[in-house]
């Protein structure tokens, strides 16, 4: 198991900040069987598989996000490419102050990249190893790892407001 940290300058993330806090981010309607996700605020960049299917209609396209907001989409590509130039992926996830219990993302292909920011306290992530748990305190901090093979968790703790960037690339 690979797993890069980097510390991230948080003046990077100011326009960032800004523009997330200028926007309403709804709440998540799940789709998926994991636990402590419905209602977790969470918006989507790039490319998703679309949930209904229409005959003759595509079933990937660029999120509704991507066109509503294009300043702050342009801002993320910005900020990944500071962070990690080498990276690539095809879907950005922003959460609002998110919480998850232990999962994969077996939907994911390589690497992701899971950073966070934002005036709070809490909300660490968990990764679990071989029965080792290892906790990181997320804020101005970038974690790079497949999160397609490791569990990892969001501690239920958040104090404030925490935005997190989850950047990677669907299988689907």
């Amino acid at each position: 198991m690979s797993i890069i940290e980097k510390q991230i300058n948080p003046e990077l993330l100011n326009t960032l900040y800004d523009m997330f806090n200028s926007i309403t981010i709804p709440k998540r309607v799940s789709t998926s069987k994991r636990k402590n996700t419905t209602g977790m605020k969470t918006i989507i960049f790039g490319l998703v598989k679309y949930r209904v299917k229409y005959k003759d209609k595509p079933t990937h396209g660029i999120s509704r996000f991507t066109n509503l907001y294009p300043e702050i989409y342009d801002e993320l590509n910005t900020i990944i490419k500071q962070i990690y130039p080498d990276f690539t992926y095809t879907t950005i996830q922003v959460n609002h102050n998110g919480v998850i219990d232990y999962h994969t993302d077996t939907n994911n292909l390589g690497d992701t990249v899971i950073l966070s920011f934002g005036e709070y306290t809490g909300g660490n992530l968990i990764i679990k190893n071989n029965n080792i748990e290892i906790e990181y305190n997320m804020n101005c901090n970038s974690i790079r790892f497949d999160a397609s093979l490791v569990l990892h968790k969001v501690n239920n703790d958040i104090i404030g407001n925490k935005f997190s960037l989850i950047y990677f690339t669907s299988k689907k």
